[in-house]
Protein backbone atom coordinates (compact mmCIF):
# COMPACT_ATOMS: atom_id res chain seq x y z
CA UNK A 1 0.00 0.00 0.00
CA UNK A 2 1.70 3.02 -1.46
CA UNK A 3 0.77 6.25 0.32
CA UNK A 4 0.76 9.80 -1.16
CA UNK A 5 0.19 11.73 1.86
CA UNK A 6 -2.88 13.22 1.78
CA UNK A 7 -5.51 14.54 3.88
CA UNK A 8 -7.52 11.81 3.78
CA UNK A 9 -5.30 8.92 4.11
CA UNK A 10 -3.74 10.66 6.83
CA UNK A 11 -7.83 10.21 8.53
CA UNK A 12 -8.43 7.02 7.01
CA UNK A 13 -5.15 5.32 8.80
CA UNK A 14 -5.69 7.79 12.24
CA UNK A 15 -9.04 7.32 13.21
CA UNK A 16 -9.49 3.77 13.72
CA UNK A 17 -6.34 3.89 15.67
CA UNK A 18 -8.04 6.97 17.76
CA UNK A 19 -11.08 4.84 18.03
CA UNK A 20 -8.92 2.23 19.29
CA UNK A 21 -7.02 4.08 21.37
CA UNK A 22 -10.49 5.66 23.07
CA UNK A 23 -11.47 2.25 23.50
CA UNK A 24 -8.03 1.04 24.94
CA UNK A 25 -7.33 3.94 27.33
CA UNK A 26 -11.46 2.99 28.84
CA UNK A 27 -9.40 -0.32 30.11
CA UNK A 28 -7.53 2.89 32.72
CA UNK A 29 -10.40 4.72 32.79
CA UNK A 30 -12.76 2.00 33.82
CA UNK A 31 -10.10 0.97 36.61
CA UNK A 32 -9.34 4.51 37.50
CA UNK A 33 -13.28 5.57 37.70
CA UNK A 34 -14.51 2.11 39.02
CA UNK A 35 -11.70 2.39 41.89
CA UNK A 36 -12.00 5.78 42.67
CA UNK A 37 -15.56 4.95 43.88
CA UNK A 38 -14.56 2.00 45.71
CA UNK A 39 -11.24 2.83 47.93
CA UNK A 40 -8.76 5.49 47.90
CA UNK A 41 -5.84 3.03 48.57
CA UNK A 42 -6.49 1.23 45.48
CA UNK A 43 -6.95 4.15 43.10
CA UNK A 44 -3.39 5.72 45.05
CA UNK A 45 -2.25 2.12 44.10
CA UNK A 46 -3.23 1.47 40.74
CA UNK A 47 -1.96 4.57 39.41
CA UNK A 48 1.90 3.50 40.79
CA UNK A 49 1.31 0.34 39.57
CA UNK A 50 -0.37 1.05 35.80
CA UNK A 51 2.98 2.95 35.35
CA UNK A 52 5.59 0.49 36.51
CA UNK A 53 4.00 -2.56 34.63
CA UNK A 54 3.87 -0.44 31.36
CA UNK A 55 7.40 0.99 32.03
CA UNK A 56 8.20 -2.79 31.28
CA UNK A 57 6.09 -3.96 28.83
CA UNK A 58 6.37 -0.46 26.58
CA UNK A 59 10.10 -2.54 25.60
CA UNK A 60 7.73 -4.40 23.68
CA UNK A 61 6.03 -1.65 22.39
CA UNK A 62 9.70 -0.27 20.89
CA UNK A 63 9.67 -3.14 19.47
CA UNK A 64 6.41 -3.10 17.85
CA UNK A 65 7.43 0.92 16.86
CA UNK A 66 10.70 -0.28 15.20
CA UNK A 67 9.20 -3.21 13.21
CA UNK A 68 6.26 -1.01 12.31
CA UNK A 69 9.11 1.64 10.47
CA UNK A 70 10.32 -1.73 8.67
CA UNK A 71 7.16 -3.01 7.59
CA UNK A 72 5.85 0.59 6.50
CA UNK A 73 9.16 0.86 4.22
CA UNK A 74 8.23 -2.20 2.74
CA UNK A 75 4.78 -1.47 2.38
CA UNK A 76 5.96 1.44 0.27
CA UNK A 77 8.47 -0.24 -1.53
CA UNK A 78 5.85 -2.72 -2.48
CA UNK A 79 7.49 -5.64 -1.46
CA UNK A 80 4.90 -7.55 0.81
CA UNK A 81 6.84 -10.80 0.94
CA UNK A 82 9.00 -8.88 3.23
CA UNK A 83 6.74 -7.26 5.66
CA UNK A 84 5.88 -10.82 6.85
CA UNK A 85 9.26 -12.04 7.04
CA UNK A 86 9.80 -8.48 9.37
CA UNK A 87 6.85 -9.58 11.13
CA UNK A 88 7.99 -13.26 12.25
CA UNK A 89 11.14 -12.05 13.97
CA UNK A 90 9.33 -9.45 15.19
CA UNK A 91 7.00 -12.13 16.94
CA UNK A 92 10.04 -14.70 17.82
CA UNK A 93 11.36 -11.34 19.40
CA UNK A 94 8.57 -10.59 21.52
CA UNK A 95 7.46 -14.28 22.79
CA UNK A 96 11.16 -14.16 24.34
CA UNK A 97 11.02 -11.11 25.74
CA UNK A 98 7.17 -11.71 27.44
CA UNK A 99 8.87 -14.90 29.63
CA UNK A 100 11.60 -12.48 30.87
CA UNK A 101 9.18 -9.96 31.90
CA UNK A 102 7.12 -12.91 33.59
CA UNK A 103 9.57 -14.19 35.49
CA UNK A 104 11.32 -9.92 36.25
CA UNK A 105 7.27 -9.44 37.74
CA UNK A 106 6.54 -12.33 39.35
CA UNK A 107 10.00 -12.17 41.58
CA UNK A 108 11.86 -9.07 41.39
CA UNK A 109 8.95 -6.27 41.51
CA UNK A 110 8.13 -6.85 45.24
CA UNK A 111 11.57 -6.30 46.41
CA UNK A 112 11.55 -3.16 43.76
CA UNK A 113 8.19 -1.69 44.97
CA UNK A 114 9.33 -2.26 48.55
CA UNK A 115 12.40 -0.11 47.81
CA UNK A 116 10.58 3.23 45.78
CA UNK A 117 7.50 3.06 47.30
CA UNK A 118 6.99 4.43 51.14
CA UNK A 119 3.27 2.88 52.31
CA UNK A 120 3.10 -0.54 52.83
CA UNK A 121 -0.50 -0.19 51.83
CA UNK A 122 0.13 0.74 48.58
CA UNK A 123 3.35 -1.59 48.36
CA UNK A 124 0.86 -4.73 48.62
CA UNK A 125 -1.74 -3.48 47.00
CA UNK A 126 0.11 -3.09 43.89
CA UNK A 127 1.94 -6.12 43.80
CA UNK A 128 -1.63 -7.55 43.85
CA UNK A 129 -2.60 -5.49 40.37
CA UNK A 130 0.54 -6.38 38.74
CA UNK A 131 0.30 -10.23 40.13
CA UNK A 132 -3.35 -10.83 38.00
CA UNK A 133 -1.73 -8.60 34.86
CA UNK A 134 1.28 -10.90 35.22
CA UNK A 135 -1.13 -13.94 33.75
CA UNK A 136 -1.95 -11.66 30.89
CA UNK A 137 1.36 -10.81 29.95
CA UNK A 138 1.81 -12.56 27.16
CA UNK A 139 -1.41 -11.79 25.05
CA UNK A 140 -0.24 -8.16 25.99
CA UNK A 141 3.08 -8.35 24.14
CA UNK A 142 1.79 -9.99 21.53
CA UNK A 143 -0.78 -7.19 21.07
CA UNK A 144 1.79 -4.69 20.40
CA UNK A 145 3.17 -6.98 17.61
CA UNK A 146 -0.33 -7.02 15.84
CA UNK A 147 -0.91 -3.06 16.12
CA UNK A 148 2.44 -2.43 14.81
CA UNK A 149 1.74 -4.32 11.75
CA UNK A 150 -1.75 -3.48 11.07
CA UNK A 151 -0.62 0.43 11.55
CA UNK A 152 2.57 -0.57 9.05
CA UNK A 153 0.16 -1.65 6.47
CA UNK A 154 -2.30 1.48 6.64
CA UNK A 155 -4.75 -1.23 7.67
CA UNK A 156 -6.01 0.03 10.91
CA UNK A 157 -9.88 -0.45 11.01
CA UNK A 158 -9.69 -3.69 13.03
CA UNK A 159 -7.52 -2.20 15.47
CA UNK A 160 -10.88 -0.27 16.20
CA UNK A 161 -12.58 -3.55 16.19
CA UNK A 162 -10.23 -5.20 18.82
CA UNK A 163 -10.16 -2.72 21.29
CA UNK A 164 -13.74 -2.30 21.52
CA UNK A 165 -14.28 -5.86 22.58
CA UNK A 166 -11.18 -5.54 25.16
CA UNK A 167 -13.08 -2.21 25.99
CA UNK A 168 -16.59 -3.69 26.59
CA UNK A 169 -14.81 -6.80 28.13
CA UNK A 170 -13.12 -4.59 30.84
CA UNK A 171 -16.36 -2.61 31.60
CA UNK A 172 -18.89 -5.81 32.49
CA UNK A 173 -15.46 -7.70 33.92
CA UNK A 174 -14.49 -4.65 35.86
CA UNK A 175 -18.07 -4.49 37.36
CA UNK A 176 -18.10 -8.45 38.20
CA UNK A 177 -14.89 -8.39 40.27
CA UNK A 178 -13.93 -5.31 41.58
CA UNK A 179 -17.68 -4.17 43.03
CA UNK A 180 -18.54 -8.15 43.13
CA UNK A 181 -21.30 -8.84 41.38
CA UNK A 182 -23.35 -12.29 40.28
CA UNK A 183 -22.17 -14.13 43.37
CA UNK A 184 -18.51 -13.13 42.82
CA UNK A 185 -16.65 -11.35 46.07
CA UNK A 186 -16.07 -8.26 46.06
CA UNK A 187 -12.24 -7.88 44.75
CA UNK A 188 -11.11 -4.12 44.71
CA UNK A 189 -8.00 -3.64 42.99
CA UNK A 190 -7.13 -7.80 42.61
CA UNK A 191 -10.40 -7.51 40.39
CA UNK A 192 -9.25 -4.41 38.11
CA UNK A 193 -6.38 -6.55 37.58
CA UNK A 194 -8.38 -9.50 36.67
CA UNK A 195 -10.69 -7.73 34.56
CA UNK A 196 -8.02 -5.90 32.22
CA UNK A 197 -5.79 -8.94 32.29
CA UNK A 198 -8.77 -11.05 30.63
CA UNK A 199 -9.78 -7.84 28.60
CA UNK A 200 -6.03 -7.56 26.75
CA UNK A 201 -6.70 -11.39 26.30
CA UNK A 202 -9.34 -10.22 24.67
CA UNK A 203 -7.89 -8.16 22.30
CA UNK A 204 -5.04 -10.41 21.04
CA UNK A 205 -7.74 -13.44 20.02
CA UNK A 206 -9.21 -10.69 17.72
CA UNK A 207 -6.32 -9.73 16.33
CA UNK A 208 -5.08 -13.25 15.65
CA UNK A 209 -8.55 -14.29 14.17
CA UNK A 210 -8.63 -11.57 11.70
CA UNK A 211 -5.10 -11.94 10.77
CA UNK A 212 -6.03 -15.67 10.46
CA UNK A 213 -9.46 -15.55 8.67
CA UNK A 214 -8.66 -12.44 6.03
CA UNK A 215 -5.41 -14.82 5.42
CA UNK A 216 -2.75 -12.22 6.04
CA UNK A 217 -0.12 -15.15 6.61
CA UNK A 218 -0.72 -15.94 2.68
CA UNK A 219 -0.46 -12.26 1.61
CA UNK A 220 2.46 -11.27 3.19
CA UNK A 221 4.49 -14.49 3.91
CA UNK A 222 3.50 -14.25 7.66
CA UNK A 223 3.92 -17.11 10.28
CA UNK A 224 6.66 -19.55 8.83
CA UNK A 225 9.37 -18.80 11.15
CA UNK A 226 11.28 -20.73 8.26
CA UNK A 227 13.25 -17.46 7.31
CA UNK A 228 14.35 -16.83 10.84
CA UNK A 229 17.84 -15.78 11.15
CA UNK A 230 20.24 -14.10 13.87
CA UNK A 231 21.18 -11.45 11.71
CA UNK A 232 17.98 -10.30 10.88
CA UNK A 233 16.91 -10.70 14.69
CA UNK A 234 19.70 -8.11 15.09
CA UNK A 235 18.59 -6.34 12.47
CA UNK A 236 15.22 -5.57 14.11
CA UNK A 237 16.70 -5.35 17.46
CA UNK A 238 19.44 -2.44 16.71
CA UNK A 239 16.11 -0.33 14.84
CA UNK A 240 14.25 -1.08 17.85
CA UNK A 241 16.53 -0.09 20.77
CA UNK A 242 16.88 3.30 20.74
CA UNK A 243 13.00 3.58 20.82
CA UNK A 244 13.00 1.62 23.71
CA UNK A 245 15.43 3.31 25.65
CA UNK A 246 13.31 5.83 24.68
CA UNK A 247 10.23 4.45 26.71
CA UNK A 248 11.71 3.16 29.17
CA UNK A 249 13.52 6.61 30.21
CA UNK A 250 10.42 8.51 29.12
CA UNK A 251 8.01 6.34 31.08
CA UNK A 252 10.32 5.87 33.86
CA UNK A 253 10.77 9.32 34.80
CA UNK A 254 7.24 9.76 34.72
CA UNK A 255 7.15 6.94 37.56
CA UNK A 256 9.74 9.13 39.20
CA UNK A 257 7.48 12.22 39.34
CA UNK A 258 4.30 10.03 41.00
CA UNK A 259 6.40 8.47 43.56
CA UNK A 260 7.64 11.65 44.78
CA UNK A 261 4.34 12.67 44.37
CA UNK A 262 3.40 9.98 46.82
CA UNK A 263 6.20 11.13 49.32
CA UNK A 264 4.42 14.04 49.67
CA UNK A 265 0.96 12.66 50.77
CA UNK A 266 -1.56 10.03 49.64
CA UNK A 267 -4.33 12.64 48.40
CA UNK A 268 -1.78 14.37 46.36
CA UNK A 269 -0.90 10.82 44.34
CA UNK A 270 -4.72 9.94 44.10
CA UNK A 271 -5.25 13.84 42.91
CA UNK A 272 -2.39 13.00 40.05
CA UNK A 273 -3.41 9.24 39.06
CA UNK A 274 -7.04 11.34 37.82
CA UNK A 275 -5.21 13.80 36.29
CA UNK A 276 -2.96 11.15 34.86
CA UNK A 277 -6.12 9.10 33.40
CA UNK A 278 -7.55 12.13 31.72
CA UNK A 279 -3.88 13.35 30.40
CA UNK A 280 -3.82 9.80 28.46
CA UNK A 281 -7.28 10.04 27.46
CA UNK A 282 -7.53 13.51 25.75
CA UNK A 283 -4.04 12.99 23.96
CA UNK A 284 -5.41 10.02 22.19
CA UNK A 285 -5.36 11.55 19.13
CA UNK A 286 -2.46 12.97 18.82
CA UNK A 287 -0.62 9.39 20.17
CA UNK A 288 -2.94 7.81 17.22
CA UNK A 289 -1.69 11.01 14.45
CA UNK A 290 1.79 10.16 15.96
CA UNK A 291 2.00 6.72 15.32
CA UNK A 292 0.02 7.60 11.95
CA UNK A 293 2.96 10.18 11.06
CA UNK A 294 5.41 7.35 11.53
CA UNK A 295 3.80 5.01 9.01
CA UNK A 296 3.82 7.71 6.46
CA UNK A 297 7.21 8.97 6.41
CA UNK A 298 8.51 4.93 6.24
CA UNK A 299 6.05 4.41 3.42
CA UNK A 300 7.00 7.95 1.68
CA UNK A 301 10.84 7.54 2.01
CA UNK A 302 10.12 3.55 0.74
CA UNK A 303 8.99 5.19 -2.62
CA UNK A 304 11.74 7.51 -2.40
CA UNK A 305 10.04 10.56 -2.32
CA UNK A 306 12.45 12.36 -0.05
CA UNK A 307 10.99 15.61 -1.01
CA UNK A 308 7.49 14.78 -0.32
CA UNK A 309 8.21 13.98 3.53
CA UNK A 310 8.06 17.26 5.17
CA UNK A 311 5.05 18.41 3.72
CA UNK A 312 3.08 15.26 4.62
CA UNK A 313 4.15 15.56 8.01
CA UNK A 314 3.04 19.12 8.16
CA UNK A 315 -0.85 18.30 7.52
CA UNK A 316 -0.53 15.48 10.49
CA UNK A 317 0.55 18.33 12.21
CA UNK A 318 -2.54 20.42 11.22
CA UNK A 319 -4.90 17.63 11.70
CA UNK A 320 -3.62 17.09 15.62
CA UNK A 321 -3.45 20.45 16.51
CA UNK A 322 -7.20 21.47 14.89
CA UNK A 323 -8.16 18.27 16.91
CA UNK A 324 -6.27 18.75 20.14
CA UNK A 325 -7.63 22.66 20.40
CA UNK A 326 -10.94 21.62 19.82
CA UNK A 327 -11.13 18.91 22.51
CA UNK A 328 -9.01 21.17 25.01
CA UNK A 329 -11.29 24.14 24.63
CA UNK A 330 -14.15 21.56 25.74
CA UNK A 331 -12.71 20.33 28.51
CA UNK A 332 -11.65 23.67 29.80
CA UNK A 333 -15.02 24.63 29.79
CA UNK A 334 -16.48 21.86 31.46
CA UNK A 335 -13.85 20.54 33.66
CA UNK A 336 -16.15 19.63 36.37
CA UNK A 337 -18.49 17.60 34.75
CA UNK A 338 -15.66 15.44 33.35
CA UNK A 339 -13.57 15.10 36.54
CA UNK A 340 -16.74 13.81 38.48
CA UNK A 341 -16.66 11.12 35.94
CA UNK A 342 -13.45 9.76 38.02
CA UNK A 343 -14.45 9.69 41.67
CA UNK A 344 -17.34 11.33 43.76
CA UNK A 345 -15.30 12.97 46.79
CA UNK A 346 -15.26 16.25 46.32
CA UNK A 347 -12.30 17.43 47.24
CA UNK A 348 -10.70 15.68 45.12
CA UNK A 349 -12.56 16.98 42.25
CA UNK A 350 -11.63 20.64 43.82
CA UNK A 351 -8.20 20.07 43.90
CA UNK A 352 -7.54 18.94 40.73
CA UNK A 353 -8.48 22.13 38.65
CA UNK A 354 -5.36 23.91 38.87
CA UNK A 355 -3.48 21.03 38.13
CA UNK A 356 -5.76 20.91 35.19
CA UNK A 357 -4.96 23.97 33.57
CA UNK A 358 -1.51 23.39 33.81
CA UNK A 359 -1.69 20.07 32.50
CA UNK A 360 -3.47 21.98 29.63
CA UNK A 361 -0.78 24.26 29.14
CA UNK A 362 1.66 21.29 28.56
CA UNK A 363 -0.87 19.52 25.83
CA UNK A 364 -0.20 22.40 23.66
CA UNK A 365 3.36 21.80 23.75
CA UNK A 366 2.43 18.07 23.22
CA UNK A 367 -0.06 18.13 20.19
CA UNK A 368 3.06 19.21 18.08
CA UNK A 369 6.00 17.75 19.39
CA UNK A 370 4.77 13.92 19.70
CA UNK A 371 4.50 14.40 16.10
CA UNK A 372 7.77 15.46 14.65
CA UNK A 373 9.03 13.25 17.41
CA UNK A 374 7.29 10.06 15.93
CA UNK A 375 8.25 11.39 12.79
CA UNK A 376 11.76 11.07 13.14
CA UNK A 377 11.29 7.56 14.29
CA UNK A 378 9.82 7.05 10.63
CA UNK A 379 12.92 7.96 8.39
CA UNK A 380 14.64 4.73 10.63
CA UNK A 381 16.81 7.73 12.41
CA UNK A 382 15.44 5.98 15.67
CA UNK A 383 18.79 6.92 17.86
CA UNK A 384 17.96 10.50 17.80
CA UNK A 385 14.42 10.79 19.41
CA UNK A 386 16.64 8.78 22.31
CA UNK A 387 19.06 10.98 22.49
CA UNK A 388 16.49 13.87 22.85
CA UNK A 389 14.70 11.91 25.50
CA UNK A 390 17.71 11.74 27.22
CA UNK A 391 17.94 15.97 27.91
CA UNK A 392 14.14 16.37 27.97
CA UNK A 393 14.02 13.91 30.56
CA UNK A 394 17.04 15.78 32.28
CA UNK A 395 15.18 18.88 32.50
CA UNK A 396 12.03 17.08 33.37
CA UNK A 397 13.39 15.04 36.53
CA UNK A 398 15.21 18.46 37.96
CA UNK A 399 12.30 20.31 37.80
CA UNK A 400 10.70 17.19 39.75
CA UNK A 401 13.61 16.67 42.15
CA UNK A 402 13.23 20.88 43.00
CA UNK A 403 9.31 21.34 42.82
CA UNK A 404 8.55 18.14 44.03
CA UNK A 405 11.13 16.46 46.26
CA UNK A 406 12.85 20.03 47.91
CA UNK A 407 9.62 22.38 47.82
CA UNK A 408 6.66 20.15 47.85
CA UNK A 409 5.30 22.51 45.87
CA UNK A 410 1.50 22.99 45.06
CA UNK A 411 0.45 20.12 42.22
CA UNK A 412 -0.36 23.48 40.10
CA UNK A 413 3.42 24.05 40.23
CA UNK A 414 4.67 20.39 40.81
CA UNK A 415 2.63 19.48 37.25
CA UNK A 416 4.56 21.89 35.95
CA UNK A 417 7.11 19.59 34.89
CA UNK A 418 4.90 18.67 31.98
CA UNK A 419 4.91 22.13 30.46
CA UNK A 420 9.17 21.69 30.86
CA UNK A 421 9.33 18.28 29.09
CA UNK A 422 6.43 18.84 25.99
CA UNK A 423 8.24 22.31 25.58
CA UNK A 424 11.81 20.72 25.58
CA UNK A 425 10.67 18.22 22.78
CA UNK A 426 8.64 20.98 20.81
CA UNK A 427 12.25 23.02 20.54
CA UNK A 428 14.28 20.10 19.04
CA UNK A 429 12.34 18.88 16.96
CA UNK A 430 10.91 22.10 15.46
CA UNK A 431 14.53 22.79 15.07
CA UNK A 432 15.49 19.22 13.60
CA UNK A 433 12.88 19.41 11.02
CA UNK A 434 12.61 23.29 9.93
CA UNK A 435 17.34 23.04 9.61
CA UNK A 436 16.80 20.30 6.76
CA UNK A 437 19.35 18.05 9.25
CA UNK A 438 17.13 14.87 9.06
CA UNK A 439 18.09 14.28 5.26
CA UNK A 440 21.03 13.09 6.37
CA UNK A 441 19.90 10.68 9.01
CA UNK A 442 17.27 8.73 6.66
CA UNK A 443 18.46 5.18 7.17
CA UNK A 444 17.85 2.11 5.39
CA UNK A 445 15.94 -0.54 7.76
CA UNK A 446 15.42 -3.83 5.53
CA UNK A 447 15.33 -6.24 8.09
CA UNK A 448 15.71 -8.95 5.59
CA UNK A 449 19.12 -8.62 3.91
Amino acid sequence: MQLKGTYKEIWTISYPIILGSLAHSINQLIDTAFLGHSSKTALESITLAGIYYFVFVFIAGGLARGCQVIIARHSGENKPEKIGIAFDHLIVLATVLSFALMLFFGYATKYVLAFVVKSTAIQDAAMTYIRMMNYALIPVVLGFCFNGFYTGIGKTKIITIATVCMAITNIIAGYIFIFGKFGVPPLGIKGAGIATAIADTVLFLVYLFHFIYYKQPEKYNAFTFKFIRVKQLWSIIKLSTPIVLQNLIGIGSWWYFFLSIEKIGEHELAVSGILKSLFVFIGIPVWSLASTSNTLISNIIGQNRIDDVVPALKKVLVVSMGISLSINLIIVLFPYPILSLFTNDAQLIKDCIPPFYTLMIALLFFSSAMIMNFGITGTGATFVPTIVEVFCCFFYVAYCYYFVQIKHSPLYISWGCEVVYWLSLLSFTTFYWGSGIWRRYVKNVDSSK
